[in-house]
């Protein structure tokens, strides 16, 4: 059996980085990771997993509808600030067998939100594997939590099994939290970034060049603190995709919105990201100054 290998952070800075060891040297040997090992991101990492980011809307709530295996982990968000919005409507043996937790949802939406103090801007059910299994018409139980409680309820699926579908689960929430956006004019100076649920870095040179193209407003999601400002993304003339996984939801917004899209690839030689930023330029009828 052989022994897994571990340094210390004191020893490799003691050895110098002439010395790092052949097993940190990814060229120097082969690791094997799977795709679900890659992609996984855990609520222990603290990064935006399902339940994380169906919360992005602002003033939104979850209800996690789930055995008590797939919610317990979530209690780790809690330090993060979730833990006055996440809910839990925990499954026994018979709610699965039965499928009976589905009259169960739209009752437990109801209840949430009339324990609470304010009226959440919407209440996002997030279902896991169970329910896929099970062939769950989440779209229509959602209509039913929104009869009953009379707040905008959205699906997030939370579905591993998924993972390498047409429509994964980190695809799926996205288009889920930009559903609730309604029609509205449009504003040509203004402009949407899609892809990620952290806003992109203050200095990044995205702004400074849109801002020179004449775009007056950059909006994203994760910028927004309010459900008002999450109203505005509405208004955007075009939309930036800047991951593949916002495809979907900026395909939805074109749909129901009218607001066209544009992606840009994650590039790493200048010259390429030079001539991309020409395309997009050409695209949105200006011409980029990025020398700088």
């Amino acid at each position: 059996m052989t022994e897994s290998f571990y340094i210390t952070a004191a020893e490799l800075a003691k050895a110098g980085y002439e010395n790092t060891p052949d097993e940190l040297v990814s060229s120097k040997h082969m690791i094997y990771s799977s795709p679900a090992t890659l992609d996984f991101n855990s609520p222990g990492a603290k990064g935006f997993g399902v339940k994380r980011a169906g919360l992005a809307i602002p003033g939104s709530v979850m209800l996690l509808v789930a055995p008590g295996c797939c919610g317990r982990n979530t209690a780790l968000l809690n330090e993060l600030g979730y833990s006055e919005r996440f809910f839990y409507l925990l499954l026994d043996d018979t709610d699965i067998v039965t499928g009976r937790h589905l009259t169960k949802i739209p009752k437990a939406v109801k209840e949430l939100c009339g324990e609470l103090d304010y009226t959440p801007s919407a209440v996002m059910i997030c279902i896991t594997c169970v329910d896929a299994l099970l062939g769950t018409d989440m779209e229509r139980v959602c209509r039913k939590c929104e009869e009953a409680a009379g707040v905008p309820t959205v699906p997030a699926y939370m579905y591993a099994l998924t993972r390498e579908k047409r429509l994964p689960p980190m695809t799926a929430v996205r288009k889920s939290v930009y559903s609730l956006l309604k029609p509205q004019k449009r504003i040509s100076n203004e402009c949407n970034i899609l892809g990620f649920f952290a806003p992109l870095y203050d200095g990044c040179e995205i702004y400074d060049l849109l801002k020179s193209a004449g775009i007056k407003k950059v909006h994203e999601l994760s910028r927004c603190k309010t459900f008002e400002e999450y109203s505005e993304l509405s208004r955007a003339n075009f939309n930036i995709i800047i991951n593949p996984e916002a495809r979907y939801a900026a395909q939805d917004m074109e749909k129901r919105l009218g607001i066209p899209s544009v992606e840009l690839a994650r590039l790493y030689r200048i010259d390429k990201i030079r001539t991309q930023y020409r395309l997009l330029g050409q695209a949105i009828g200006v011409g980029f100054d990025d020398e700088k």
